[in-house]
């Protein structure tokens, strides 16, 4: 959300390349592509030691745009061999025909008519578009160089092989897919983390239910959806800091075209981050990849390098097994032909902490993570945070309460926002702070006010197996008969689980200047949901936003509210409105279910009791 960060880091970008570094004899571009030219390509199998491998061209794929065409290439030799074929982390490759770079190497391919290894490359002069230098070049294809009669089929996945035998007119391609390597994650917080809602239920109850209705704020669908894959494996450093190196040639050196470059998404006590190939390298300037990471467009993604360990066989895809490196720039464009960036420079980051402490046994755990400031990803990152600082504590699923304390902090934000709740659960208590906090910041982030800029998000968490739940049993009014501007005595009577009845007197104020005849007295715990003669509350400021966030009742709070009955807006069903309450906390508890008595409201002497 920092546009003000994407901005000066693209003027910065443009500012470097505009006097265009590069020469046209560096490249082959789509017009001088014959059908038959052999190159090479890099790629680093293991040991971070580039490897080459053999590559011919079969023909070049000519749809209309310039983004959708594509060289078709045979791809052969030991790298390739080691590799079980073109694996998850390779795209990005350079290939170069005559010592000149044509494209890199973006996507796997079937063919019926190619037993060998077949791969798709994604032309230079898109590629570099995103260094913002070639937007003029041509994207004519050589003469009979495209191949005729063949249709291209893009494929989420590789296909079958009857797929494949049944169309010999179609090449079918699917993404040499980005590779998430992740450390510090386990168990459910990578399958909420990758499969979002699907995975893991979002609970009832958690405030989102009770705010204004917000239109813009995406669905948390995982990062799947965004065509990401998280290796088997761990592969990424957990631990690392976001340190920038000096700028210069020892930073500028460790990015190298063949070798590999890094997109980090978390550092820290957890590390999340996508690995691919560099493709060229101009100076402080770099791209890679060869197809988009999640098609952000402008971005303010951390740089870092990488080190490949191995390349895995796998029956359904190989893939690289490496680590993060530390950031050494940002990556500020991510387009439908490559990623793009600059070594040197920050990345604005959103600092994470997350406090969990286990009341039954005292063991406790404080996470420190930085998090990119992306809203697209960061409701699935604080979630599968959260969920992994839970339950690395608890080392369990199952009942209990928490108290939770959130503090959000942002340059763009009037003040922190502070908010204490109190959640209990038979099942899985783990599942409310995670999802309360990325609503919140989804909430914040996505407010139709201004970008909260958020620099800080912190949540400390008391965690305990014992349920500490209030039941309110049962209200009882001094009368069934008022006036306006009468005191209504009332009696709670609220029952702890497993534990003392407790009963509660006090007093509500009917207002003077009510227009109704029948009242309701409700008593409930927590937030409540709008009445049908109630309106959403207008916000009008992010301030107004973070008020209402800060103010909602909690959970151990007990309500006793006057509803007003309107008959104007009766229409089958009554319509209730809230005209006053009072309100008393029980720290550390949630207090549940709801009790409502009935009275009557005379507005002058000369109303009277109904008959009977």
């Amino acid at each position: 959300m920092r546009l003000c960060a994407t901005v000066c880091v693209l003027l910065l970008v443009s500012a470097s390349l505009g006097a265009g570094a590069y020469q046209r004899s560096e490249f082959l571009f789509l017009d001088e592509i014959k059908v038959g030219m052999t190159g090479i390509g890099k790629t680093i199998v293991a040991g971070d030691v580039v490897s080459e491998f053999a590559v011919e061209v079969l023909g070049v794929i000519d749809q209309p745009g310039t983004l959708s065409d594509f060289i078709v290439v045979r791809v052969s030799g030991e790298a390739i061999g080691r590799s079980g074929g073109i694996a998850q982390g390779m795209s990005g490759s350079p290939i170069t025909i005559g010592g000149k770079l044509i494209g890199a190497l973006s996507r796997a391919a079937n063919w019926s008519k190619e037993i060998t290894p077949i791969g798709l490359v994604t032309p230079i002069e898109p590629m570099l578009a995103v260094l913002d230098s070639a937007r003029t070049l041509s994207m004519a294809p050589a003469d009979g160089s495209v191949i005729e009669g063949v249709r291209l089929i893009e494929r989420a996945f590789a296909p079958s092989a009857a797929e494949v035998a049944a169309a010999p007119d179609a090449i079918f391609s699917y993404p040499v897919s980005t590779p998430l390597l992740a450390a510090g994650l386990s168990g459910r917080s990578t399958s909420i983390l990758m499969g979002g809602e699907d995975s893991i239920r979002r609970p009832s109850g958690t405030l989102v239910d009770f705010l204004p209705p917000q239109s813009m704020a995406p669905e948390v669908s995982g990062l799947s959806a965004l065509g990401l894959d998280l290796l088997p494996l761990a592969g990424a450093s957990a631990g690392t800091a976001l340190a920038v190196p000096a700028v210069g040639a020892s930073a500028a050196a460790t990015l190298v075209a063949g070798g590999s470059l890094g997109v980090a998404l978390v550092t820290g006590d957890i590390s999340l981050g996508a690995l691919g190939t560099v493709t060229y390298v101009d100076g402080p300037a770099v791209i890679g990849f060869g197809h988009p990471f999640i098609s952000n467009g402008a971005s303010v993604f951390p740089l870092t390098t990488a080190s490949i360990v191995d390349t895995m066989k796998a029956f359904d895809a190989s893939f690289k097994l490496g680590t993060l490196g530390q950031p050494i720039g940002v990556i500020s464009e991510d387009r439908t032909a490559a990623i793009g960036g600059r070594i040197g420079g920050k990345a604005s980051t959103i600092g994470l902490q997350l406090v969990v402490q286990n009341l039954d046994d005292g063991t406790h755990r404080t996470l420190h993570a930085d998090v990119v400031d992306e809203p697209r990803l960061l409701p699935e990152l604080l979630l599968a945070s959260g969920f992994e600082a839970i339950d690395s504590v608890l080392d369990r699923v199952g009942a209990g309460t928490v108290e939770v304390t959130y503090q959000i902090t942002g340059d763009g934000m009037p003040s922190p926002l502070e908010r204490k709740d109190v959640f209990l659960s038979t099942t899985d208590i783990a599942l409310y702070p995670p999802w309360q906090l990325a609503d919140i910041v989804a909430y914040l982030q996505y407010n139709e006010f201004a970008d909260p800029e958020i620099t800080q998000i912190s949540a400390s968490m008391r965690i305990t197996s014992e349920l500490r739940a209030i039941r309110i049993e049962s209200l009882v009014l001094d009368g069934f008969v008022y006036s306006p501007g009468d005191t209504i005595g009332f009696s709670l009577v609220l029952q702890t689980f497993q534990g003392e009845r407790i009963v509660r007197t006090g007093e509500i104020v009917i207002p003077e200047d009510l227009m109704a005849d029948e009242i309701v007295v409700r008593a409930y715990g927590g937030p409540r949901l709008l009445e049908r003669g109630e309106e959403p509350q207008t916000l009008e400021s992010l301030a107004e936003v973070i008020a209402l966030i800060e103010t909602i009742p909690t959970y151990e709070t007990v309500t006793v509210e006057i509803l007003a009955v309107d008959p104007y807006l009766s229409d089958g069903g009554e319509a209730l409105y809230g005209v006053a309450k009072v309100k008393h906390d029980y720290p550390g508890y949630v207090v549940y279910d709801e009790r409502e008595a009935r009275a009557l409201v005379l507005s002058s002497s000369t109303d009277s009791l109904p008959p009977g």
